[in-house]
């Protein structure tokens, strides 16, 4: 069981007020807090003729949580007409569509320490039913708890800055 998807396009989407900068050090506190590595695989950001912005950038999380497991998360941000406006007197931005898509795997033997020989994938089928099966089931529950958390805590973010 080289690498299984446990979440599967779990989208949140929204439009309205965002501060766009706490929003993406929100997401970065996020994974940093729960002790993940991530890389940010692509960035992009087009400004249109009327001032606003698309912005999109994805990211790659990774944490090996045991010897034998690594629970990958693969996040895209996409926000587009995103602008300055003025609400009573203070700036803030509006988004006018803001997606986020997120996919969970849990990944074992990521070292490949069976091998790919077909004796040792019967070993690794063995241990991983018999040895290590209620780990893998602990695993499965972890990765999916702590990608709903995610996307509950955008939600709550997105929340606050309603009016």
């Amino acid at each position: 069981m080289p690498k299984e998807r446990i979440l599967e396009g779990i989208k949140f989407k929204y439009s309205g007020l965002i501060d766009f900068k706490v929003f993406y050090k929100a997401i970065k506190d996020f994974w940093d807090s729960k002790g993940f590595d991530y890389i940010e695989k692509k960035h992009e950001e087009k400004v249109k003729e009327d001032g606003s912005r698309d912005v999109k950038f994805e990211w790659y999380c990774e944490k090996r949580v045991a010897d034998y497991a690594v629970y990958i998360y693969e996040i895209e941000v996409e926000a587009e007409g995103l602008k300055l406006v003025d609400v009573d007197g203070r700036k803030m931005e509006h988004v006018d569509s803001l997606s986020v898509n997120l996919n969970g795997d849990l990944e074992f033997d990521y070292e490949r320490f069976f091998g790919d020989k077909p004796f040792n994938i019967f070993l690794r089928a063995l241990y991983e039913k018999y040895i290590v099966g209620s780990e893998i089931k602990e695993h499965k529950n972890k990765v999916a708890k702590i990608g709903l958390e995610f996307i509950d805590m955008l939600k709550d973010l997105t929340a606050s800055y309603k009016v």
